[in-house]
């Protein structure tokens, strides 16, 4: 199997190791290129007396090189895929280094099969409980701060509040932290962004966005208080947008969920010192949507992932929550694309049901992914910004640099579309037209749109 350019370019972990892999991927600067089967090889000189040795697996995909790059995949990798992207390497029997590296990860994924088989350990579930309930002691006590801090600022007015600063913000921040809740303290850290934000296309007035930001907050520590009084469900949703984390002994639990799932887009985000990724998944039988959430640091680099416009052909385990979303890859194998579609999308109305019915079960989601069939890209008359509609309605675009290759790509056709909806605007994230699918970069600094099968 071979990957696109695209879809190598979109395993790329920042703008500079993109570029940096364009430049190796010239076949001159290569020697020893070969494959076997989806491992591909080569080496290429570096700063070093020795060679660089890079290989790759491209069902992955996975990447190893014996530079001292700290990113991964690294230039060399991404160098080498590119060079087999543009004319697949000859055949060759593997050198002693590329096979050890292909035994080593056959190795460790029987290894994590047989853990995952054996017998859990004996849990002490009395240093659990006060564990559980130490945490719970903590979550509450910072529940109680929050919830004092926010009559404060409705007290004091939403026009107070966009006069405090930053320093305001990250004190209660830093509170939930300590108090075992980071996933209200994220939602605290956003609010000065949205107060300092300009108007855009597409978005809430920054006033509104930060009174909704502000509702999605009480409502959610409201329900915080009220774990016993949810579905086991519900309140696993409530647990994790607290930043309660899923345990491995939870996710065991879990069932598979087998599909071909259509691997749509990769989105990258800088959260703190953290590099999050999300995998954006549909299933072609079920049309189920997945996100695969994985986050990196410079010492911890993502782990592999499929690229976007492959299928994922296995199971996924989502973790608990209503309505479920997340989840983790398990069992299976990346490969091409069986069709480049969206499976499921709908019109406009039913999107925005879709959006509604998930607000009514979890009223503090921030945005939730949307699939739209059949719909055109165009200005709103009088408004300025551009939307997607059909018969049924239209959706506000939000405002981003990517935008004109999208309109350009779709050429005032119909066209399916999948993106977040945030009960404002969407951001499109893949766009299906003229039987190809074409991707947002994962990274925003680059203004075009990607061809991925």
């Amino acid at each position: 199997m071979s990957l696109t350019t695209a879809q190598i370019l979109d395993l790329a972990p920042d703008a500079a190791s993109r570029k940096a892999g364009q430049d190796q991927a010239k076949p001159a600067k290569w020697s020893g290129l070969g494959r076997a089967g989806s491992v591909i090889w080569g080496e290429i000189k570096g700063s070093g007396a020795t060679p660089y040795r890079t290989v790759a697996d491209l069902a992955g995909p996975a990447s190893k090189c014996t530079c001292p790059s700290r990113k991964f995949p690294c230039k060399h990798g991404l160098g080498l895929m590119l060079v087999d992207a543009s004319s697949a390497l000859p055949g060759a029997e593997p050198p002693d280094w590329v096979a050890a590296w292909a035994k080593g990860r056959e190795s460790r994924a029987a290894a994590a099969e047989t853990k995952a088989a054996a017998p859990a350990r004996p849990v002490d579930e009395k240093a659990q409980a006060r564990r559980r309930q130490a945490r719970e002691d903590k979550v509450a006590a910072a529940l109680d701060e929050l919830d004092l801090w926010l009559r404060d600022l409705m007290r004091r007015g939403l026009a107070a509040a966009r006069a405090e600063p930053y320093a305001f913000w990250d004190r209660m921040a830093g509170r939930l932290v300590d108090g075992q809740a980071p996933g209200l303290a994220r939602r605290v850290r956003a609010l000065p962004g949205l107060v300092a934000a300009a108007p855009q296309a597409g978005s809430a007035r920054p006033e509104a966005a930060l009174g909704f930001a502000l509702g999605r907050i009480a409502l959610l520590a409201r329900a915080a208080r009220r774990l016993d009084a949810l579905a086991p469900e519900a309140a696993a949703g409530v647990r994790a947008a607290l930043g309660y984390p899923v345990t491995a002994e939870e996710m065991a639990t879990r069932p598979d969920h087998t599909d071909d799932w259509a691997v749509l887009a990769h989105a990258v985000e800088e959260e703190d010192r953290l590099t999050a990724r999300s995998v954006w998944l549909v299933g072609r039988r079920t049309g189920a949507l997945a996100q695969v959430l994985d986050y990196g640091t410079a010492g911890a680099p993502l782990p592999p992932a499929p690229a976007a416009g492959q299928d994922f052909c296995g199971a996924l385990a989502f973790q608990p929550g209503d309505p479920p979303l997340r989840a983790v890859f398990r069992d299976g194998r990346a490969g091409p694309a069986a069709e480049p579609v969206l499976p499921g999308a709908g019109s406009v109305a039913a999107a925005r049901d879709a959006f509604a019915a998930v607000l009514a079960r979890a009223p503090w989601t921030e945005r939730w992914p949307v699939r739209l069939a059949g719909v055109r890209l165009g200005r709103l008359p009088g408004a300025g910004a551009f939307a997607a509609g059909d018969a049924t309605g239209c959706l506000p675009l939000r405002g981003d640099p990517r935008l004109p290759s999208l309109l350009a790509v779709a050429g005032g056709r119909p066209v399916d579309l999948f993106g977040l909806h945030d009960g404002h605007g969407l951001a499109p994230l893949a766009l299906a037209a003229g039987g190809r699918l074409y991707a947002m970069p994962a990274e925003a600094s680059q203004a075009v749109l990607l061809q991925v099968a």
